[in-house]
């Protein structure tokens, strides 16, 4: 377990870094560079189309592959998604870097509950859960700190060219590691899923309409916010970056309070309070929205920005 622990810790500090580099940013870069609201919805559409179709094969391939292979696969995938930014910015360019961001998120989150579920039993899994999101949360800041500040004094050729030897370096450390790794066995000889498996799902907690539900506002909060809070400091990357960390660390603040707490509270007290707070934020963002000219009025005239903030 020790060394999977590792290998979670490193996989997860390498992505994480990574996806702040750039990844994180795809949504203003795009709005910066020219594409319009209904097309980054289009990439946002294609991302999802993308990850569906990834996790079909993925779920196919995890049983053919060693994790060595897994793991490698996530940083080919995620070294492909940033050299399609070089192709000519047009539609099909958004069709592509959408479908191919779908299949580095798929190949990411796959690999990283492999490893997460490894480490954990039922009596430590929020602890455990806790302490990785802390260390994402630091982790994913400085990335996007150094991101921000290298698209705005140097552009996207030099955190390309920064990623990209990032990928290499990481692929060669888990080539080398990653032969002491193996998959848990249930996911090895659990049956491959199927359309109607997935469609039919039942279980006693309503999962699939809670997933259906809340799949939309995954959606309308998903890249959205981020071109909010880019317009708002006047595009302006690396002040976007600041003002990220800035929420960030208050988030960090509540893993540190809640995580060695979760595990001997109530689930359903758990779930209820998640819900009244999920519920209570979207009433502040539309009460943000209706004042926003009141309380920044010298960004009013930036254009679409009502819309962006939901």
């Amino acid at each position: 377990m020790a060394l999977v622990t590792r290998s979670l810790y490193s996989f997860l500090g390498v992505h994480s870094f990574l996806i702040g580099m750039f990844p994180f940013y795809i949504p203003v870069y795009l709005y910066q560079i020219g594409f319009s609201l209904a097309q980054i919805c289009s990439f946002i559409a294609v991302t999802g189309f993308g990850f569906c179709i990834s996790l079909y094969l993925w779920d196919r391939i995890s049983k053919r592959f060693s994790l060595r292979y897994l793991i490698l696969l996530s940083f080919l995938s995620e070294f492909i998604l940033l050299s399609l930014f070089f192709l000519e910015k047009d539609m099909i360019f958004i069709l592509i870097i959408g479908f191919f961001n779908g299949v580095f998120n798929c190949n990411f989150w796959m690999v990283q509950r492999l490893l997460f579920i490894d480490t954990i039993t039922p009596q430590n899994s929020g602890k455990k859960f806790g302490n990785f999101q802390i260390f994402v949360l630091l982790v994913l800041k400085a990335g996007i700190l150094a991101g921000g500040v290298i698209l705005e004094k140097s552009g996207f050729l030099s955190v390309y060219i920064f990623s990209a030897g990032i990928v290499g370096m990481a692929a060669l450390f888990f080539w080398q590691r990653g032969i002491e790794l193996t998959l848990d066995t249930t996911v090895i000889s659990a049956s491959p899923l199927n359309l109607r498996s997935v469609t039919g799902y039942k279980d006693q907690f309503n999962s699939r309409v809670i997933f259906a539900v809340d799949g939309i506002f995954l959606y309308l909060e998903s890249y959205f916010w981020v071109i909010s809070l880019f317009l708002i400091v006047r595009q302006s990357y690396w002040k976007l970056g600041l003002l990220v960390i800035f929420l960030m660390v208050l988030f960090g603040a509540i893993f540190v309070f809640i995580k060695n707490s979760i595990d001997r509270l109530s689930g359903n007290r758990m779930y209820t309070a998640a819900v009244f707070l999920y519920s209570l934020s979207w009433i502040l963002r539309g009460m943000l929205s209706d004042r926003l000219n009141t309380f920044l009025p010298r960004y009013s005239d930036l254009p679409l920005i009502n819309d962006f903030l939901i």
